[in-house]
């Protein structure tokens, strides 16, 4: 029986920090299913979910010092078969916003989403400068979902006004 895991990890950025937990877990028998990884603030992060055997998963568990030695803070947390899930029915909903960066543009357009109980399934932001002023300049990319009891009409009406009154661009993408 597979067991599920996902693998939190953060350490100082670097070249070779994919490789060297990729193959501490191909080494160990375990099979990388999901992952995000990411360079932030001079940190890189990995967020995995991988499956093994209970046999595999107690030697990924017994060796994790060897990950640590390297300089890795890291977690692990039970996960469950992503096949057998329950589905929902669901509408894609994908956005992105550009705007002067500025607190709370993320706050205010997940509150939206959460009072049309929209699920969140990823959601990345970053600041760049600006062309030509070199301003600081915010993007965010968002996918979720819809349950279709809730018109997605709305969630998208919702969405609009919030940009005209935060002078953000909005754009829902296909």
């Amino acid at each position: 029986m597979k067991k599920y895991t996902i693998l939190f990890l953060v350490g100082k950025d670097r070249p070779g920090i994919v490789d060297e937990v990729s193959t501490f877990l191909f080494e160990r028998g375990a099979n990388i299913e999901d992952s995000r990884m990411a360079a932030m603030g001079g940190r890189f992060s990995i967020m995995t979910l991988f499956s093994c055997s209970p046999e595999q998963l107690q030697a990924v568990e017994r060796d994790l010092s060897q990950l640590r030695r390297l300089g890795f803070e890291i977690s692990l947390h039970e996960a469950e078969d992503p096949s057998i899930l329950t589905k929902h029915p669901e509408l894609p909903l994908k956005i992105e916003v550009i705007a002067m960066d500025h607190p709370g543009i993320v706050q205010k357009v997940v509150s939206i989403l959460h009072h049309h109980n929209v699920n969140i399934q990823s959601l990345n932001t970053r600041v760049t400068s600006a062309p030509l002023s070199g301003a600081p300049l915010f993007d965010l990319i968002l996918e979720a979902a819809v349950p279709v009891e809730k018109p997605i009409a709305k969630v998208k009406d919702d969405l609009l006004k919030l940009a005209a009154e935060m002078n953000l661009d909005l754009s829902f993408i296909k």
